[in-house]
């Protein structure tokens, strides 16, 4: 933890004089004034004003106080573990759903929107990663859990308007739904379509996740349905979904028309 030559954390100083450094970042204010628009004293403000100084984030030119570069820097960071923590906060209940080694990255959660299921529909929050993906031009998705009747809802969606479209499945999922009349019927009739692409690989996580080129989203799922969705249009939060999706399908087989009535064989024998 940085600190200073008062023996204060950088992180401490934040919090205890926010206001001040948040004051003199959105203009540069002497003594006098910054008093006034704080509504606090003028021993108050000398005293804060001579710590924010000797701790770099403050400097003096021209008779008035304004942050430094290290003052700007130290505060852009305190406003992201602000919202990193909100985050985290809105998503609590979500979080307790998961095992404490659930590889979600915090990122995601920084201004994520979250929705939980209502215990008479529990199913009902899918329409809001339906919802994401209809309009989507392409989506990638990992399914570790597939529920009852969602299957073609979830394709019919996806590929409404021609969107590309490429899943990764569990390796154990896709050997249960390939033994379902239904779902192989499905997975067979989306495999026809030049723009839906089907693996198949271990998923080493319990939640599923899609994301499209301005959204990601994950679902969480429970023993009775689905416990709750998040979805989240940051930058950040879509190229941490983008890069778990990429790096699942390096190790990923493709299945293919062929390699599903192999399977199919193999079921029978």
């Amino acid at each position: 933890m940085t600190e200073k030559p008062n023996g204060e954390p950088l992180s401490q100083l934040l919090v205890r004089r926010e206001a001040f450094i948040r004051a003199l970042a959105e203009k540069a204010r002497d003594k006098r004034a910054l008093a006034a628009d704080l509504d606090t004293s003028r021993s108050t403000v000398d005293r804060v004003v001579r710590e924010l100084v000797n701790a770099g984030l403050v400097e003096q030119r021209d008779g008035d106080y304004r942050v430094t570069l290290t003052g700007r820097c130290a505060l852009e960071v305190f406003d992201r573990y602000e919202r990193a923590t909100h985050g985290v906060e809105g998503a609590r209940d979500l979080l307790a759903m998961l095992p404490p080694d659930a590889p979600l990255d915090p990122v995601f959660l920084t201004g994520a929107r979250v929705y939980t299921s209502s215990p008479d529909i529990p199913d009902s929050v899918l329409q809001q990663m339906f919802a994401s993906i209809e309009n989507a031009d392409r989506v990638s998705g990992i399914a570790p859990v597939a529920l009852a009747g969602q299957l073609r809802p979830y394709y019919d969606a996806a590929t409404a308007g021609g969107t590309a479209v490429e899943m990764i499945i569990d390796t154990e999922l896709l050997d249960r739904l390939l033994r379902s009349p239904d779902s192989r019927v499905v997975i067979a009739e989306q495999l026809e379509k030049e723009t839906v692409d089907i693996y198949r690989t271990t998923v080493p996580f319990g939640f599923g996740l899609w994301v499209t080129e301005s959204e990601a989203g994950i679902v969480i799922y429970t023993n009775t349905g689905v416990g709750g969705i998040a979805r989240n249009d940051n930058d950040a939060a879509v190229s941490w979904a983008t890069d778990v999706c990429e790096s699942l399908r390096e190790e990923a087989d493709r299945v293919t028309l062929s390699t599903l009535g192999e399977s199919l064989s193999d079921d029978t024998e």
